[in-house]
């Protein structure tokens, strides 16, 4: 609001007007809206490779011909004489992409929108009624056409046709999707400056990924590190600087029985099915070796590359042409203007993923048994879900018994970056790796390098001096393997743990015993992350406690004091203090509603086909997330979803009069809280056949009774509270199970299992959610 607008532009003016405030005794106030436009981006300037002329029989006879004189097993020669034969079949051309237009604005659309502009133009000029409905009639016109083109280009892509499938979630996926990839255009402001140049950008993030683990401050520990000169080889070196450090002498007294572990030479139908797992959707570093064209060349390129790595085996040595990387920042959240919310996603060479999962895999199964039941990231077989569990039935079985149950949620700084290389080749040495393993896996680490790419634009070099590299296949096995050792210091809790989450839990029947527990091994986590090199962020540490008490409580987590939270996010669920999950319920229904409100406005130019898809992906999906962990709501929260649920099948079939069981027999589904119970049925069912985790073994106790029983399969103490107790998945796992059908139970598979018991509607389902209300009388099953 100003006195006096001068113009020369008077069409980028709408609704203007004066109005009286009372704060001037002379004239009015001028009120005006202006319309803002936006230059177009610039050409974005691209490489890729032309595959017109390419034939994959060609490309394999000239391969076969240039590798014909290479026996030495050097991984450089063969990507040389790879991409010098890729050229020649196809070449590497560049071209500039404008982006100002959607892939369904045609050239019918893109003129009448021309006319439009000019006629629009025009008006403003003369303000003429003529000019006024030449520019509407026309205005109307571009509007039907566009939303003729845009349903036309949608119904045209084929479900079938991947190409035509990618260009459709391309174009729809950023409508729904949180987790889009990083905008083309990042913006970087800094000590008042401002940064959008695209090599401007990348040297700046290049730099703040470079400095983040020098900046935590991390202590050197040198008083438990013997710095021993005269050792030149690194692993020696390692073993020695840290053959006093407090984790090693104690997993050297915990870790008993170990054998001789050194990776082992492969066949080259072992790297031929390697090969074939490869994803040739994943990326891999600018101008390498496509991940599609290794494939296609797979009887060619198996024989060498099984070659290359058997002598990486025995010469001890990783590639270091395998270990440049090119750093794409992901956003995280927050403001997109400041570094710190950027993730520095590692993007190999795809020669490097496939040589990293032959040493995860024999690693992997090598270091299973040492690895700590509780710890669950990265592991087949373990998920969230599992990880909440152990701690979420603890304490219901505890708050039943009128106890208590609290956690401690600690988060550490930039934890994957932190790891320590002597440290971590030490560690393993002590589980059992062999002197030629160590050799191998310090070559992997040492000698890394990696550029940050924005668009188009790269950072300079930079040597990557600690942690492992995050989108690497090793690097979460040598996490898990760095961190397993903390299980073994712990005496008074459990750790509810999953990737760099980690929180201690235990359960007590008096408060003050639960609180000594809690701060005594959150003492000890302390120390063991200093002593390790870890930072841990004592501002983002939280306190949860649940049981009835007076008063609000507080702990001490290393010099600071933390009070107790009503409720906390832990691996993507909110916990509450009373294990109600009315909040996350809250949360996903609320994520779920405006979904469906996209849903709803791009359903109109969408075949069926299409809509299903959009609905089972970005809408029943949300279910689908630790189910076992909130499918106690309340049955206020029960009605939302399924409310939710009948809006998505009424706007995905266009049906406004059926019932919403008439809706579910149309697409085949549950209601979601029938899903749940199949859930929890499949995994009692991978419990007695021995095909889960600890963690759910230890939630379903089978009995040992000897007596071939026909109910009671699992032993479950007697309960005293319906929230704790009814509601609990050790009580309510037994009942479930024995409504079962035997031909279901008789199942010899997981698949075969679960094939059938979706097929099954639990009608008869003991919980409160499945009970009737019959009036003057109440809910009854």
């Amino acid at each position: 609001m100003i006195d006096l607008l001068l113009t020369n532009t008077p069409k980028s003016f709408k609704k203007t007007q004066t109005f009286f405030t009372g704060l001037s005794d002379c004239h009015k106030l001028v009120l005006s809206v202006f319309k803002t436009t936006f230059t177009k981006s610039k050409p974005k300037e691209i490489f890729y490779r032309d595959y017109k002329n390419f034939e994959s029989c060609l490309f394999n006879a000239d391969l076969q011909h240039t590798l014909l004189t290479e026996n030495s097993g050097d991984y450089k020669i063969f990507e040389k004489k790879f991409m010098h034969t890729l050229e020649l079949h196809a070449p590497l051309k560049r071209k500039l992409l404008r982006a100002n237009h959607a892939p369904y604005v045609t050239k019918v659309l893109r003129k009448a929108i021309m006319k439009r502009s000019s006629l629009e133009t025009k008006y403003f000029k003369k303000r003429t009624q003529e000019s006024l409905e030449n520019y509407r009639r026309q205005k109307n016109y571009c509007s039907r056409l566009y939303k003729k083109e845009r349903k036309k280009y949608f119904n045209g892509l084929k479900t079938s046709v991947v190409s035509d499938n990618k260009e459709f979630w391309k174009n729809i996926l950023p409508l729904f999707s949180e987790k889009r990839k990083t905008a083309n255009k990042i913006t970087l402001v800094e000590n008042d400056t401002v940064s959008s140049e695209d090599k401007a950008v990348a040297e700046k993030l290049s730099d703040y990924f470079d400095d983040v683990v020098r900046t935590l401050q991390i202590n050197n520990n040198s008083y438990i590190v013997n710095k021993e000169k005269n050792i030149t080889d690194p692993v020696e070196k390692a073993i020695q600087e840290y053959d006093v450090h407090p984790s090693i002498i104690f997993m050297r007294s915990e870790i008993q029985n170990i054998t001789l572990f050194e990776f082992c030479k492969i066949s080259i139908e072992e790297m031929k099915n390697e090969i074939n797992r490869l994803n040739p959707k994943k990326s891999s570093t600018h101008l390498n070796i496509p991940t599609k064209v290794l494939k296609l060349s797979l009887d060619t390129s198996a024989e060498y590359l099984t070659k290359i790595f058997n002598d990486s085996l025995t010469s001890c040595i990783f590639p270091d042409e395998l270990k440049l990387a090119d750093i794409t920042p992901i956003f995280k959240k927050g403001d997109p203007t400041i570094p710190n919310n950027y993730r520095p996603i590692s993007v190999l060479p795809v020669v490097s993923k496939l040589f990293e999962r032959i040493l995860q895999k024999q690693m992997y199964a090598y270091m299973n048994h040492f690895l700590s039941p509780y710890l669950c990231g990265y592991r087949n077989g373990f998920t969230t879900q599992q990880a909440l569990l152990s701690l979420i039935e603890k304490w219901k079985n505890i708050l039943d018994k009128k106890g208590f149950g609290g956690a401690i949620l600690m988060d550490l700084s930039k934890a994957f970056d932190t790891i320590n290389h002597g440290l971590l080749l030490a560690k393993l040495q002590v589980y059992g790796f062999g002197k030629c393993a160590l050799d191998l896996l310090s070559s992997y680490l040492i000698n890394r390098w990696q550029r940050t790419k924005v668009n188009q634009s790269f950072s300079k070099w930079s040597e990557l001096t600690s942690g492992v590299p995050q989108g690497s296949v090793l690097g979460p096995l040598l996490f898990n393997i760095y961190i397993n050792d903390l299980f073994y210091i712990i005496q008074y809790t459990d750790v509810c743990n999953y990737a760099d989450d980690t929180t201690f839990h235990t359960c007590s029947s008096d408060v003050n015993d639960l609180i000594i527990k809690l701060e005594h091994d959150s003492l000890l986590a302390i120390e063991w992350f200093e002593c390790n090199f870890m930072k841990l962020n004592e501002d983002k540490c939280h306190f949860l406690i649940s049981g009835y008490k007076h008063e609000m409580l507080w702990t001490n987590i290393g010099e600071s004091k933390v009070w107790e939270s009503n409720q906390q996010k832990l691996l993507g669920v909110t916990i509450d203090k009373n294990l109600k999950f009315d909040k996350h319920v809250s949360l996903i229904c609320k994520k779920i509603g405006t979904k469906l409100s996209i849903l709803t406005r791009v359903s109109s130019y969408l075949s069926f086909d299409r809509r299903r898809s959009l609905m089972k992906a970005f809408i029943e999906s949300q279910f689908g997330y630790c189910p076992l962990i909130w499918m106690f709501c309340s049955r206020k929260n029960n009605h939302k979803i399924n409310h939710l649920h009948e809006r998505a099948l009424r706007i995905t079939y266009k049906d406004y009069k059926s019932s919403f069981e008439d809706l579910l027999r149309k697409d085949t589904s549950l209601k979601v809280h029938h899903r749940n119970i199949h859930y929890l049925a499949i995994e009692i069912y991978k419990v007695l056949h021995n095909e889960s985790s600890n963690i759910m073994q230890d939630i379903f106790v089978t009995r040992n009774t000897g007596y071939a029983l026909r109910s009671e399969t699992f032993s479950v103490d007697s309960v005293n509270t319906s929230n704790f107790g009814l509601e609990s998945l050790r009580y309510l796992g037994q009942k479930i199970w024995n409504i079962i059908p035997n031909d279901i139970k008789a199942s010899r598979s997981t698949d075969e299992f679960t094939k059938k018991i979706k097929l099954w509607i639990p009608n008869n389902c003991p919980c409160k959610l499945c009970r009737v209300y019959i009036a003057n009388v109440g809910y009854v099953n």
